[in-house]
C-alpha cells in the first residue's frame, strides 16, 4: 500500500499552480497585446458643413481631434454632444479641435440646422456620407474617435462615454 506523502503532493501543487500562473499572465499579455488597436493614421476625408463648405481632416493636422460619428435622433448622442461642448470649449486653445459628423439622412439640412442651434454646438459639424462610413467602419452612433497630432487614430469608442474618459485621452496628448 502507498504512502500518502503530503510534502511531496504540496510541492507538486505549488509548481502546477506556478505554471499554470505564467501561462496564463503570458496569454493575458498576447491578448492584450492582440487587441490594443495599432496606431493607424486616420483616412482623410473631405465632407460639406452646414453652410456647404468643403472641409478636410487634413485642414487640421497639427491638432488633437474628437471625431464625432452622431444622429439626431439617437438619444445617447443626445447625452454626449453637452460634453464635447465643455470639452471643446475648454480646450479649444491647446489645440483641440472637435468634428462631428452627422449620420442623419432625413430633413438634412432643416432638422440638422434646428438641432445644433438648440444643442448649442460651437465646432463643425460634417455632412455624413456612405463612403465616410465604410472607410471608418461605423457600425453604430455614437462613435468617436480621438485623432493625435500627427492624424493616427488614438482611440475610438462605440458607444455613449463619459466626458472624464474623454478629458483623461485627450489630455496624453495635448
Amino acid at each position: 500500500m502507498a504512502r500518502f506523502n503530503a510534502h511531496y503532493y504540496m510541492n507538486v501543487l505549488k509548481k502546477t499552480v506556478l505554471v499554470l500562473t505564467v501561462l496564463v499572465l503570458a496569454g493575458g499579455l498576447a491578448l492584450q497585446a492582440l487587441a490594443a488597436p495599432k496606431s493607424e493614421m486616420a483616412p482623410e476625408f473631405t465632407l460639406k458643413d452646414l453652410s456647404q463648405k468643403k472641409v478636410k481632416l487634413s485642414d487640421f493636422k497639427g491638432k488633437v481631434i474628437i471625431l464625432n460619428f452622431f444622429a439626431t435622433w439617437c438619444p445617447p448622442c443626445r447625452a454626449e454632444i453637452p460634453e464635447l461642448v465643455k470639452i471643446y470649449q475648454g480646450n479649444q486653445a491647446k489645440g483641440l479641435v472637435v468634428l462631428s459628423v452627422s449620420l442623419d439622412t432625413e430633413g438634412v439640412p432643416q432638422v440638422l440646422n434646428k438641432f445644433v442651434k438648440d444643442m448649442k454646438i460651437p465646432y463643425p459639424v460634417l455632412l455624413g456620407t456612405m463612403e465616410l462610413v465604410d472607410q471608418y467602419q461605423i457600425s453604430g452612433v455614437p462613435t468617436t474617435l480621438i485623432i493625435n497630432r500627427e492624424g493616427k487614430v488614438h482611440k475610438r469608442y462605440d458607444g455613449l462615454v463619459p466626458g472624464a474618459r474623454f478629458i483623461s485621452d485627450i489630455g496624453k496628448l495635448l
